[in-house]
Parts: structure tokens; sequence; C-alpha cells
């Protein structure tokens, strides 16, 4: 009877010591797992962090770029800007310029025409007057590099943008109001006109 009574105590030990070894398994299993959750809660939060990061990141490269390319379109503009005034003073200055040079070139006309109408001239007259007119050739040929080309007068209908009528001559030959005679002559620069030509032009004869 004692013998099967320390048996059983022996079996209910053993039993009771695997159990034990079981639950601390299980225990350390268990404990395992949590420690992987945690782990794994960890390297998500981080990982949240980090993305939020590189957005952030993002948006302000987005932002640096968006500033940087405004900078360089206002750049552009202001060179354009700065372009554009430069050639407005250019070619207000040569502007001035070539106008200052038209009473010279009135009064070479006028004095070349003088003396090639005086048919007599002596030798030395002839002589000054070629240095006049290679004078006048040069100064025309500059300023027409410049852009400088007289208007078109005699013989073309009148156009009030570059004509100014001093006179009107009845010619019935003429389709009224064409240009018959050139008073003064006028000029464009480039296409802009600087001095309109005075003019006569045709009038009809009254029935």
């Amino acid at each position: 009877m004692k013998n099967n009574i320390k048996e059983r105590r022996k079996k209910e030990k053993r039993e009771e010591r695997s159990l034990t070894k079981v639950q601390k398994k299980e225990h350390g299993q268990k404990e395992a797992e949590q420690e992987a959750e945690q782990e794994a809660e960890v390297e998500s939060s981080e990982l949240e962090e980090l993305q939020e990061e590189l957005e952030e990141k993002r948006r302000l490269a987005d932002d640096y770029l968006s500033r940087l390319k405004y900078l360089q379109a206002e750049f552009e503009n202001y060179k354009k800007m700065v372009a554009r005034e430069r050639e407005r003073y250019e070619a207000s200055a040569t502007e001035g310029l070539v106008k200052n040079l038209l009473p010279i070139i009135d009064s070479l006309e006028s004095g070349l025409a003088t003396a090639n109408a005086n048919v007599k001239r002596s030798e030395g007259e002839s002589s000054f007057v070629k240095g006049i007119e290679l004078i006048y050739k040069d100064l025309m040929a500059v300023l027409g590099r410049e852009g400088l080309k007289p208007i078109k007068a005699v013989g073309e209908p009148f156009d009030p943008y570059k004509h100014e009528v001093v006179t009107a001559v009845v010619d019935d030959g003429l389709p009224e109001d064409t240009v018959v005679e050139e008073l003064e002559k006028g000029f464009l620069l480039g296409s802009k006109v600087i001095r309109t030509a005075k003019v006569k032009v045709s009038k009809a004869k009254k029935k």
C-alpha cells in the first residue's frame, strides 16, 4: 500500500515537473512573441516617422524648386526688360542724332543742286563740288547703315503719315492727291517716320 502511494506521488511530481516545463516553454514563447510584436511596433513607428520626414523633405524640395523657377522666370523677364530698355535708349539716341543731321543733309543737297545747275565752273570749283559730293555720299551711306532712308514722294499717292501737303496744283493728267513735287525730303529711320516729306499734290480742276 505504501509503495503504491509513493509511486503515485512520484508520478504526480513528474507530471508537475513536466507541466512546469511546458508552462515555462509556453511562457517563453509568449514573451518572445510579445518582444517580437513590440519590436515590430517600434520598427513600424520608426518607419512612419521616416516616411513623414521624407514627405516633409519632398515638400521642402518642391517648394524650393518652385521658388527657384519663379526667380529664374523673374530674372529672364528682367534681362528682357533691360534689353528692351537698352534698345529703346539706343534707338532714341540714334534718332536724336539723325534728326540733328537732317538740316546738314538738306544744306548739302541744296548746295550740290545749285552747284550742278551752274555748268560753267572752274577746275577748282569742280574739284570742290566733287569733294562735297563724296562727303554727302559717305554721310548718307553711314546713316543708311543705321536705317535711314528717304521717303518716296513724287508720283506716289498722298499718304498723311509720310507726306505733308504744302500746296495743291491742278493737274488733270494725274489722279487727285498724287504727289507732283517734293519741296523737302522726308525720311524713315527703320520703319518710323522721323520727318514727313513736304510736297505739292495734284487736284482736279473745278467744273
